[in-house]
């Protein structure tokens, strides 16, 4: 007992993040926190984040999916509780889609600051379903079996944007003169190895020890944030090329 209790913690940590691997030191130059001043940068990440943010809505679908295939075991009160996270559950989910669908519509035309204010309120609602979600895990009492589930699920919904983002910096390198393209695909290639390395470790879940999983943990928030930075400074790179 003492041991699911500990692994179902460390777990809980885990879902609320999206991504799988230890970050590459390699990559910290790259940040662009480092290449240009944080503020003058916080628009272009804000734009970034709103135009993903349609595609984060498969990461809130899988968790759906998975719970709803949990609750379908259940019987009596846990049943009846885990009927009425889902349904909250479902209306954080569609007043994200809501949001993230007028946010990408008026993206190209608003203001930076409109647009930072858009992200904040983003990530307001996808903070609020993440407390949904945890809510249903404790109001059920979900095993580690249900929470291993929920975590894969969402790593690789995370995985397909990741991979399409990448796609994208390649098709947009290729269009610039070779003598500029040289480092920004040998960048684009590291950030590739990245997301193969998180994908390989999702495979390693299964038989993860109490121990794996509490470094991934501690891995896991660094990683989501460095594959954000490292896209949006080659996709700078990519943009200041074109100039």
């Amino acid at each position: 007992m003492t041991l699911i209790l500990r692994l179902s913690a460390i777990s809980l940590a885990l879902v609320a993040q999206a991504a799988l691997f230890t970050a590459p030191v390699a990559f910290a130059q790259d940040t662009p926190s480092q290449v240009e001043p944080a503020a003058q940068d916080a628009p272009s990440q804000a734009r970034q984040a709103v135009a993903w943010s349609q595609d984060r809505l498969a990461e809130l679908d899988a968790t759906i999916a998975v719970l709803e295939k949990d609750s379908a075991k259940l019987q009596g009160e846990a049943r009846a509780k885990a009927d009425a996270a889902l349904k909250e559950l479902r209306a954080r989910r569609d007043v994200y889609r809501t949001q993230a669908g007028e946010a990408v519509a008026n993206v190209r035309t608003w203001t930076d600051a409109q647009v930072v204010e858009a992200r904040k309120s983003l990530d307001k609602s996808w903070a609020a379903f993440q407390t949904a979600r945890d809510e249903y895990l404790e109001a059920t009492k979900a095993d580690l079996a249900t929470r291993r589930a929920l975590l894969e699920a969402e790593l690789e919904a995370r995985q397909k944007v990741w991979r399409e983002s990448i796609e994208e910096l390649r098709t947009d390198s290729a269009k610039l003169a070779a003598d500029q393209r040289a480092a920004i695909d040998t960048r684009i290639a590291a950030l590739n190895a990245q997301a193969d390395e998180a994908k390989a470790r999702i495979g390693q879940l299964q038989d993860a020890s109490a121990e794996a999983w509490e470094t991934t943990k501690k891995s896991y928030a660094d990683a989501q944030q460095l594959f954000f930075d490292t896209y949006a400074s080659i996709r700078k790179s990519i943009k200041d090329a074109k100039k």
